[in-house]
């Protein structure tokens, strides 16, 4: 947070820099730049998820014109949908400055073409922010969320390299981006200052499971252990360990001293393999990402699945999945550049660890509906 103050005040002096952070997904990007925009006075806060608009040039140049006229008049929530259409932003004339509502026109004048120009339409929609901030005199701090899926423009031929186009000199706008694709974004964001939010170390989990649970310095060296530092498991993981203890503290003698799995173990492995719950949501929403961020999901899946269960060498691994060496390198490679996997002394591990005991768990039936008992949790707790 200070790091985006620091940078925002100097924006606002006219040296400001384009930042990117950077890190595993639910890692708190969306969180602290959410809280950023909330609390920076003097700009012109503006958020646009970049995972929820459309992403053809057509619609997005209208899309994301919408969002900055949206934010820049301070529209209640009730109207964002209009902000979205072409229809409404051709009747906001009167609302905003001069040159900006000329590059709403040439967005409409293009689409009104058997084949417009798709890359006048990005152009002039990126265009229309800094017209719009530059005639007001104010300074607009627009959030790019999820911005790894801007560059699904550049599979249009017309535009090849979507930050091209893009005017990230420091002039009226700049420009916050947030991504789980660390490497995608490192070879890409040249303009941007990257910084990548880490898993919390052992000191800061213990604070974190210390507000939530309490002293207890065994439940904290688990949880920690489970959730390897990730805060968001790290809170889920917490706050499912308070229920299931003040279950075991309501239940007869007799049955506590039946031996029970941990605590901690079963909240894990209850969040972890029940569905619906917020953990394997996570995972498996983890692995959809990466799925449609690489390419060719039926191998890829059985590629994860092999490494999930062992870490293994490129040559072992091809043998698992009756493929050749380059074949399985080539996919092997494709995640690695999605962030699912790295390689180490010649082996392929999770990035995640909660992902793959997910993976390697759910691929073996243990994956329930409903709160399985504890002789069931005592044989997942030996895959761990």
């Amino acid at each position: 947070m200070d790091l985006l103050d620091r940078n925002t005040n100097s924006f606002k002096s006219g040296k400001g820099k384009n930042i990117a952070l950077l890190g595993s997904r639910k890692s708190g990007k969306t969180l602290i730049v959410k809280e950023h925009l909330k609390n920076a006075k003097d700009v012109v806060p503006i958020y646009i998820d970049l995972g929820k608009i459309n992403l053809n040039p057509e619609n997005f140049s209208v899309e994301f014109a919408g969002n900055v006229a949206f934010h820049f008049l301070k529209k209640p929530l009730s109207q964002y949908k209009k902000f979205l259409s072409l229809k409404h932003l051709s009747q906001i004339k009167n609302e905003i400055s001069k040159n900006a509502f000329s590059l709403i026109k040439t967005i409409e004048n293009e689409l009104l073409k058997i084949k417009p120009d798709q890359r006048l339409l990005v152009e002039s929609a990126f265009s229309f922010a800094e017209a719009l901030a530059r005639e007001n005199r104010k300074k607009f701090l627009i959030v790019l969320d999820n911005i790894e899926n801007l560059f699904d423009l550049n599979n249009f031929s017309q535009i090849k390299d979507i930050l091209s186009i893009i005017n990230f000199d420091p002039g009226n706008v700049n420009y916050i981006a947030t991504s789980s694709a660390i490497k995608e974004c490192l070879a890409a964001l040249k303009k941007f200052e990257c910084y990548e939010i880490k898993n919390l170390d052992k000191k800061e989990s213990s604070e974190l499971i210390k507000k939530i649970i309490g002293d207890n310095e065994k439940a904290e060296e688990e949880i920690y252990n489970f959730s390897k530092g990730h805060p968001f498991i790290i809170q889920l993981l917490s706050n499912k360990y308070i229920g299931i203890k003040s279950y075991r503290n309501k239940v007869s003698g007799e049955l506590k001293n039946q031996g029970f799995l941990s605590d901690v173990k079963k909240s894990f492995l209850i969040e972890l393999l029940q569905k619906n719950n917020s953990i394997y949501n996570y995972c498996s929403d983890s692995l959809n990402y990466y799925y449609n961020r690489a390419r060719g999901q039926t191998l890829l899946k059985t590629i994860l699945k092999v490494i999930a269960n062992e870490e293994l060498r490129l040559s072992d691994i091809a043998k698992r999945i009756y493929r050749s060496a380059p074949v399985t390198k080539s996919i092997l490679e494709r995640l690695m550049e999605v962030d699912v996997i790295y390689k180490k002394e010649k082996k392929f591990f999770f990035s995640d660890d909660v992902l793959r005991l997910w993976l390697k768990l759910t691929s073996q039936g243990y994956e329930f509906d409903d709160i399985p008992d504890d002789k069931i949790l005592d044989e997942a707790v030996k895959e761990l």
